[in-house]
């Protein structure tokens, strides 16, 4: 057990790729707080873990500032620590650039990068004052990285709102270095999870990605909990600034 003894926040875990992060923390033994606007799905996440699993549920709005510190404050008061946080609540949108409006880029943004920057700063500062090191992993996308159309257009603001979360954390993971803090991505290509069921349910867009992905198969949500798994464990003690990209080779060419 990997993270035996270790506390753990979970942004978005109620579902998708933030349950199987969980899921496979309280496998390695880490206490997890499973945090979720959707408290039931949150709940359910908790019903999945295996007996005797250590878990405690937050209902938080991620984008607000607020939340994100009462959500600090009761881990803290309710658990003692934080030893990782992992930021993986996300939200993705299709709508093409020139009819994309103003409250739909913000969103975007405020949920796949605004709240990043909250959590982040809020859960370092307690990890600093703990003077214990901590990790923090940033669930970004390897549209990060490069622009992913199969229609001819894309997602200019999913697209922008995770290349700032990709440099985000580089630049903490630079200030944050002093105090013990590492602050890595975990970038995966496409996972089956409820974002993508209804696109990969059309068989021309999953034969597109197939024929793209030199592995040959789609993503699993536990394909990406395995490598933050591993990014949160002392393991990877001297890796910082960093991205680990899970696409299955998508991005080689």
């Amino acid at each position: 057990m990997k993270l035996k003894n270790k506390v753990a926040i979970v942004t978005g875990a109620g579902s998708g790729n933030g349950r199987a992060i969980a899921l496979r923390m309280f496998e390695e033994g880490a206490t997890v707080v499973v945090a979720d606007m959707n408290e039931a799905g949150a709940h359910e996440t908790i019903a999945l873990a295996s007996e005797g699993s250590k878990a405690m549920v937050v209902k938080v709005d991620v984008t607000k500032k607020e939340e994100v510190e009462n959500m600090v404050a009761q881990t803290i008061r309710e658990l003692g620590k934080i030893d990782i946080l992992v930021n993986n609540a996300g939200i993705v949108a299709f709508t093409p650039f020139l009819e994309l409006g103003e409250e739909e880029w913000d969103r975007v943004h405020n949920v796949n990068l605004k709240a990043p920057f909250l959590c982040s700063q809020a859960v370092a500062k307690e990890m600093i004052k703990a003077g214990q090191g901590g990790r923090i992993i940033n669930i970004t996308s390897v549209e990060a990285h490069r622009v992913v159309s199969s229609s001819g257009s894309c997602q200019p603001h999913y697209n922008s709102s995770k290349g700032g979360l990709h440099m985000l954390t580089k630049a903490t993971a630079l200030e944050l270095s002093s105090h013990g803090i590492t602050v890595n991505a975990v970038a995966p290509g496409v996972v089956q999870t409820p974002f993508t069921e209804k696109g990969l349910a059309i068989p021309e867009v999953k034969q597109w990605i197939l024929d793209r992905v030199p592995a040959k198969r789609v993503g699993k949500p536990q394909d990406v909990a395995n490598a933050v798994v591993f990014l949160a464990t002392d393991d990877a003690d001297y890796i910082t600034g960093t991205t680990l990209v899970v696409d299955g080779g998508w991005t080689i060419h």
